[in-house]
């Protein structure tokens, strides 16, 4: 098994993503579970991220020998797609009352705090494209409430992007302030307060409207900063879906 974090290169494992293969059968001797490995494999991500995933350091934490892991998940990079996939929200299911924005807004939320909780996900998903069984569920729930909202096609093509560009997006964006806060051992209320002097130099040669953007965003939390922006963007999805009217 590979020990790289990027696409796997060795010309001797199997093809493409691991949900394109089929999945093999444990034999009653193999001691180890796939769900086994990979709830293994999610607690050493969230403990160090990506660089702490060694293969033999997660076969000792389970109490077995690498090529026991082997049999489930060929390649390192294969165990990050099953990473990815363990740790998707479930499927939001619609409310019932008919408020596809309030709907949508908790579905983003999910996904938002899912992708903060496991950081490393966000670093992951520019390789490996979510296309897991909960992932894809996720997606469908997605795609059900837009339908009943009545959206086009076009239209929910759109608003898919836009859910999750937005929420990925913040979620990098976010997930960074919080590396940088922690790498200086600070709360990133008391980072933000540091950066204020190099703030103030740097914007000051263009428009205070700049300035003052930067002093609300570093008082703001974290949530409230994501719901404003999905607020913002649900009221552009139903700009966009009263054409239909």
């Amino acid at each position: 098994m590979t020990e790289t974090s990027g696409r796997d290169t060795n010309p001797n494992a199997p093809p493409g993503s691991i949900w394109l293969r089929e999945l093999k059968q444990r034999p009653a001797k193999q001691p180890l579970s796939r769900e086994q490995i990979v709830r293994g494999a999610v607690r050493l991500l969230d403990e160090g991220g990506v660089r702490n995933l060694r293969m033999r350091q997660l076969a000792d934490s389970l109490n077995s020998a690498p090529m026991s892991l082997y049999w489930h998940v060929p390649t390192k990079d294969d165990l990050l797609e099953l990473a990815i996939d363990a740790v998707f929200p479930d499927p939001p299911t619609p409310s019932g009352s008919g408020n596809w924005r309030a709907d949508i807004q908790t579905c983003a939320t999910d996904l938002f705090e899912v992708l903060l909780r496991h950081s490393w996900m966000i670093e992951l998903m520019g390789g490996h494209p979510p296309v897991g069984p909960r992932a894809l569920a996720h997606t469908s729930a997605i795609i059900q409430i837009l339908e009943q909202a009545r959206f086009s096609p076009r239209q929910l093509d759109s608003a898919l992007s836009a859910i999750y560009y937005y929420t990925v997006g913040a979620a990098l964006s976010e997930a960074s302030w919080q590396a940088m806060a922690r790498q200086s051992a600070e709360s990133e209320e008391e980072w933000a307060s540091r950066l204020g002097p190099y703030l103030s130099s740097a914007t000051q040669d263009h428009p205070a409207s700049l300035a003052d953007y930067v002093k609300r965003s570093a008082s703001s939390s974290t949530g409230q900063r994501f719901r404003d922006g999905l607020e913002c963007m649900v009221s552009g999805m139903e700009q966009m879906r009263s054409l239909n009217s």
